[in-house]
């Protein structure tokens, strides 16, 4: 945890006095968190970490365009930005060990997040900012995707990649049927969708004996029209073989 409060406070720089701060805040909730909770929290600030670092290793210039909207972003935003980041490191691993050609899109000049090769990848995040009881994780979810389906970028050489881990999460919690469910989004969505296919993430932590393994699922949706190489791409090198779960299953809002 030293570590951590080092990286955080010395490098980077986050005023960890700062209540308002969703970093600073998870970090000075640990010590008054369970302990399940303890862990998941360390585990993201420390892949948070490590996902700024290895960008910063790969390309300065991407590592401090990132940190610019971190260090002194305390609404909702951040976690968008924190999603992105983790993704962002992800590709540009995986572009290195299979001899890929990664490039940091421009926005200003209305390209995806990033471009693979020739494929290009455009990384959002679905939640609520402040969630209630009346919230309707499907409508958001729908109203995320209609943004970015909209977008010039939006074609069947590009990839929509939404995490939906905040609105999973207070669904589960909620234990009340919604509508539309997140399949009646799904099949919205393969009616309508530009890209050439859709990725929800959702990432889940698996306690089994007294130890914590974190996994990721990812539920795809297929244009008809989607490029072959583009498919292939995702299934072969960027989406990795799904577990069975064998332990008691937490999801977490952050």
């Amino acid at each position: 945890m030293e570590k951590i409060i080092k990286y955080y406070k010395d490098i980077l720089g986050i005023d960890l006095n700062d209540s308002q701060h969703p970093i600073s805040n998870k970090i000075n909730s640990i010590k008054s968190s369970t302990e399940t909770d303890k862990k998941i929290k360390e585990h993201h600030l420390r892949i948070l970490g490590l996902s700024l670092m290895g960008i910063k290793e790969y390309d300065e210039g991407i590592y401090d365009y990132y940190i610019k909207r971190i260090v002194n972003n305390t609404d909702i935003s951040i976690h968008g930005h924190i999603f992105e980041i983790n993704q962002c490191a992800h590709f540009i691993r995986v572009s290195k060990e299979k001899e890929l050609n990664f490039k940091f899109g421009k926005p200003n000049i209305n390209e995806p997040d990033f471009i693979v090769n020739k494929f290009g990848f455009e990384i959002t995040s679905s939640r609520f900012a402040n969630y209630s009881a009346g919230a309707n994780p499907g409508i958001k979810l729908l109203r995320k995707f209609r943004e970015k389906n909209g977008k010039e970028y939006a074609n069947t050489d590009c990839a929509l990649i939404i995490d939906i881990n905040q609105i999973s999460y207070h669904t589960i919690k909620n234990g009340q049927p919604v509508s539309p469910t997140f399949e009646e989004v799904r099949e919205t969505i393969r009616n309508e969708s530009k890209f050439g296919l859709v990725l929800f993430f959702v990432e889940w932590i698996e306690k089994k004996d007294e130890n914590f393994f974190f996994k990721g699922t990812v539920y795809s949706n297929y244009n008809e029209n989607c490029k072959p190489d583009l498919k292939e791409m995702i299934q072969q090198k960027f989406v990795t073989k799904q577990e069975k779960i064998k332990g008691k299953l937490y999801l977490s809002s952050n």
